[in-house]
């Protein structure tokens, strides 16, 4: 069993700036504030490695600036940065020039800084566990192994086998664990300034869910609705202010900047061989480097979307944001990297309803008798409880029986609505309420629909394509979400026929 190499990095030793223009770093931001915009077509539930919507991040520094020329190092940004979005606030020079420094602290970059220097190696005696440090110099690598100088010679890591671990000590110039936005800048004076950093960054998204509790009298429901965010950087955004901004945006495309990381690969031939037709022994590091100090390399799995607690306050209502609607949480929260985050986005009671079933058909087609979906269908008015900017979302509807338990009754979805306009949520399916359409000729057809329940029942039938002509013969049609809607009322035991004629 191949021991493993470890790799330490001594973090507390820094190599002096080889820039001429002094080198100020700010590790971390004082305050930061999240705006999530959402994927364009995100529906469903959130793939934390596929996230396609973005945030607009700001954070608050404090640093201390000499004066004359100096860089600035703003580090621990996410990693999804746009560097060309960043807009620096509050240097008394302004910004000269402004890059993305995408070398990453890794095993790879960490051989490749430190050619020529000297490192400590340890070898284990298997037999013995004795260790023997001595020091080394790295003469090649990272592609294809590493190379050392040592006092017996030349060799490649990890080919006398013997458990090595290499020991670094410093830091290779240029190299961070964190990603790193860095601007140039000439202050007039020193002095020590506030700096608001703003910028647009990938791998964020957003979803509203809804969970509606039907009231014992049937006729109102309690609605909750959870706005999960989604973080697929690497990187925590500590106790953050965060909103939410509902509708659609006019997007272009912007490739994301890849992080210049790598992993360290070892491949030497067996010990006392020089035969060049032997296969070279290939030792799998993936899993052996541990790196101290190091961000991890390989994304970990996203934990589960934690579960529903206790609704806290409901925040406050959502703003106009142009012709948009932004959704401000109340509290500053943590948004954990790689990880999802639940908040309360609105809470009503007794939100009155009207108990529909709905069933679409294609204009024409025959088609035998087919169950319905039961909607609850609700007004977006103040006088009727909500009145307020709805995002889309899913939905789920709950029954609560007497002795308390809680069943579900449907799952479902509705696109984003306006205060004032109409929605649905869906309530499950009945199969004592069909529909059945018969075509009668080139022009015309009849649907028909029987009513097995105890009470009269409203049905919705919308009829054909949006736009599409529908004349109905004897009744009237209504146009919903731009269909021709028959909607009738369908007695206890009862039927009802529609004859209609496409023009």
């Amino acid at each position: 069993m191949r021991a493993p190499l470890r790799l330490a990095v001594l973090l507390g030793l820094a190599t002096p700036a080889v820039a001429q223009d002094a080198v100020v770093t700010s590790r971390a931001p004082a305050q930061v504030a999240l705006t999530v915009y959402r994927a364009p077509e995100g529906r469903g539930g959130i793939d934390l490695r596929t996230l396609g919507g973005f945030a607009l991040v700001t954070e608050t520094r404090r640093v201390a600036l000499p004066k004359g020329p100096a860089v600035l190092r703003f580090e621990g940004v996410a990693e999804g940065i746009v560097p060309v979005s960043a807009v620096i606030d509050g240097l008394p020079g302004g910004v000269i020039e402004k890059n993305r420094d995408a070398r990453l602290l890794s095993p790879a970059s960490l051989v490749d800084g430190t050619l020529g220097r000297e490192v400590t190696l340890t070898r284990t005696d298997r037999a013995t566990g004795r260790q023997r440090v001595e020091t080394a110099t790295i003469v090649a690598g990272p592609a294809q192994g590493v190379v050392l100088r040592t006092a017996a010679g030349i060799e490649a890591l990890r080919c006398a086998g013997l458990p090595e671990t290499l020991t670094f000590r410093r830091m290779p110039a240029g190299l961070s664990d964190r990603p790193v936005l860095s601007v140039a800048t000439v202050s007039p004076v020193a002095r020590t300034v506030t700096v608001r950093l703003s910028y647009l960054a990938s791998g964020f998204d957003w979803r509203a869910s809804y969970v509606a509790t039907l009231a014992a009298d049937g006729r109102s429901l309690d609605l909750f609705a959870w706005l999960t965010l989604a973080n697929g950087n690497p990187e925590p955004f500590t106790q953050a202010g965060v909103a939410a901004v509902a509708g659609r945006l006019n997007r272009v495309a912007t490739p994301a900047l890849e992080r210049a990381v790598g992993a360290l690969s070892l491949s030497c031939y067996p010990l006392g061989t020089t035969t060049s037709d032997l296969q070279s022994e290939t030792f799998e590091m993936a899993e052996d480097i541990v790196v101290t100090g190091s961000r991890a390399m390989f994304a970990v799995p996203p934990p589960p979307a934690p579960a529903p607690v206790a609704a806290p306050p409901p925040p406050p209502p959502p703003e106009d944001l142009g012709d948009l609607k932004l959704y401000r949480v109340p509290e500053r929260v943590t948004v954990t990297p790689r990880a999802q985050k639940q908040v309360a986005l609105l809470a009503r009671a007794a939100v009155p309803f009207e108990r529909r079933y709905r069933r679409p058909v294609d204009a024409l087609e025959t088609m035998a008798p087919a169950p319905t979906a039961i909607v609850l269908v609700l007004r977006n008015r103040k006088e009727a409880g909500l009145g307020l900017p709805l995002p889309a979302g899913g939905t789920a509807t709950y029954a609560v029986r007497g002795n308390g338990e809680r069943l579900l009754l449907g799952l479902g979805r509705f696109d984003d609505r306006a205060e004032g306009e109409t929605f649905r949520i869906a309530a499950g399916t009945s199969n004592q309420v069909l529909v059945e359409q018969r075509k009668l000729n080139a022009t015309e057809a009849s649907v028909r629909v029987t009513n097995a329940t105890a009470a009269a029942v409203t049905l919705d039938v919308p009829i054909g394509r949006p736009a599409q002509r529908i004349e109905a013969i004897g009744a009237a049609l209504v146009q919903v979400d731009g269909r021709a809607t028959w909607s009738p009322v369908v007695p206890a035991g009862g039927s009802v026929e529609l004859r209609y004629r496409v023009p």
